[in-house]
């Protein structure tokens, strides 16, 4: 008879599979792989955070055609566990490929930015063949944890945690087990050393959040420096420099990280370091630097000064204090020069602004005609004003049609009209979302653009391509517009604001 071994007991649970309902299992809220300063309540929000970036998006879009194409492939093992308070089962392992199966499964929950590939992408699978999947159950989350930790496989379809994202789980696990770096040890198979200096450097990066270095970042500034994005290896290779800790007053004791220097040199110090990291200006710092540039580096940076009594300083344990008014009205130079640089051009609402699309607002979408004319529409100046205006007719009809495509309306509407899709013409194809689909301002609006008599009409856009009039091509009556027709394209499209 074969006998197990102990080693093998213990993780036998590996080896069982069994089938569960996609719709049924849930994603896992704290999974690495998302920006934890955003919330998750939704699929869309967890299918927003991870296709965020073009690379992650074209991953995922490989992903789901593989799905698609060769079907769920089960040889790479789904983890889930089940969480006794709520008697439901999440998914520890497998987050990305749960995502996929439930967007195939529910295409109108995707986000707008992918919506139109996932429906399509589910027209072309049979969806009872993702009803359910085969998973693993660990028998608790400690035991899930282990498998995360163990997981060294690879392939096209899978997605390594980022060097942050393996940080921030580590952050997580020391935060659960209080400190107990033997138990992380045990975990994650990494050594104390190394352990301390995840655990150091997240700590240094979280300087940012303390409000004397905070008051000297711009908003966008401190938003790319407190994001899971932030490109946390340069910080890291600055610190591992021995001389740079010294000329900065940075001293190590285990995971603390104390500050020997003036405090108040030193944030200012760390703050225009945080600058050079984050910006794209001609003197970005990034992972290319080497121990020979150093030297110039840290002479083109504020000096750190040193006092008498040494001030520790343990940024894990600071959280937002309340603003010293002193440090606020002693901002940076730089950040008193972009305050005063905000002109009316950047207001919204400025009928007198040079551009069309204020540069605050990004397009979200798979939908590349549509990307490249939105982004080239923030950067016209209205001077070629024949240009803008043809551009906006023509955003009109696409992100229409792009609004019935991920809304699947295309042979609703051709049984409607009882005609071709193509034959249906813009005029028809707003009448129809009108009366079947928009509801509340962006309905208003459409009303108002198929009325002729309005001064922001279809007819007047039409014209803009069909019409040799010139009296509506003004920079005014072009912005006012656009303004006109944004909270429509805010419902036909996924536009966010920076």
């Amino acid at each position: 008879m074969n006998i197990l071994s102990t080693m093998e007991k213990k993780y036998y649970w590996l080896s069982n599979k069994t089938p569960r309902a996609v719709d049924q299992l849930r994603l896992w809220a704290d999974n690495p792989r998302l920006n934890p300063e955003e919330s998750h309540l939704t699929l869309s929000d967890y299918a927003e955070d991870i296709t965020r970036e073009d690379a992650d998006r074209a991953a995922f879009f490989n992903l789901v055609n593989s799905i698609v194409n060769d079907g769920f492939i089960t040889f790479d093992p789904v983890v889930v566990w089940k969480d006794e308070a709520n008697q439901k089962y999440y998914v520890a392992e497998g987050n990305r490929r749960l995502i996929a199966l439930k967007l195939l499964r529910n295409p109108n929950k995707a986000p707008k930015s992918i919506r139109s590939f996932i429906r399509k992408a589910s027209n072309r699978i049979n969806l009872t063949t993702i009803e359910k999947i085969p998973v693993v159950v660990a028998p608790t989350f400690e035991d899930a944890e282990w498998y995360i930790n163990q997981r060294n496989s690879s392939s096209s379809l899978q997605r390594r945690w980022t060097r942050v994202q393996q940080q921030r789980w580590l952050m997580t696990l020391y935060e659960k087990y209080e400190g107990d770096i033997s138990k992380l040890e045990s975990i994650t198979k990494l050594t104390q050393s190394e352990l301390e200096g995840f655990i150091r450097i997240l700590k240094i990066k979280d300087f940012v959040k303390i409000e004397e270095v905070k008051s000297l970042l711009t908003d966008e500034e401190y938003k790319n420096a407190a994001s899971y994005k932030f490109p946390i290896s340069v910080l890291e290779r600055f610190f591992n420099f021995a001389e740079f800790r010294e000329k900065w007053g940075v001293e190590y004791n285990g995971i603390e990280v104390d500050i020997v220097s003036d405090i108040e040199s030193f944030y200012i110090a760390f703050a225009a370091l945080i600058k050079r990291i984050v910006n794209n200006d001609e003197d970005k710092i990034n992972t290319r630097f080497t121990k020979d540039d150093l030297d110039g580096i840290f002479n083109s940076l504020p000096s750190v000064t040193f006092t008498e009594n040494k001030i520790d300083s343990n940024p894990i344990s600071i959280t937002n204090e309340i603003p010293n008014k002193d440090v606020n009205e002693d901002k940076s130079i730089d950040s008193k020069k972009l305050s005063l640089s905000a002109t009316s051009q950047f207001l919204r609402g400025n009928l007198d602004r040079k551009n069309l699309i204020l540069p605050i607002y990004n397009l979200n979408t798979d939908n590349a005609k549509l990307l490249g004319l939105f982004d080239e529409m923030k950067r016209i100046s209205l001077t070629y004003k024949n240009v803008v205006a043809a551009s906006l007719r023509i955003f009109l009809d696409l992100a229409v049609l792009y609004y019935i495509e991920t809304e699947g309306l295309t042979e609703d509407m051709k049984k409607y009209y009882e005609t071709d899709f193509r034959d249906i013409i813009l005029k028809r194809r707003l009448e129809y979302l009108k009366s079947n689909k928009l509801s509340g301002e962006s309905k208003k609006i459409v009303n108002k653009l198929l009325n002729e008599s309005n001064q922001y009409s279809l007819d007047v856009l039409n014209g803009y391509i069909h019409s040799e009039k010139t009296y509506y091509l003004s920079k005014n009556f072009l912005n006012g517009f656009w303004d006109f027709l944004f909270p429509l394209f805010e419902k036909l499209l996924d536009i966010s604001e920076k």
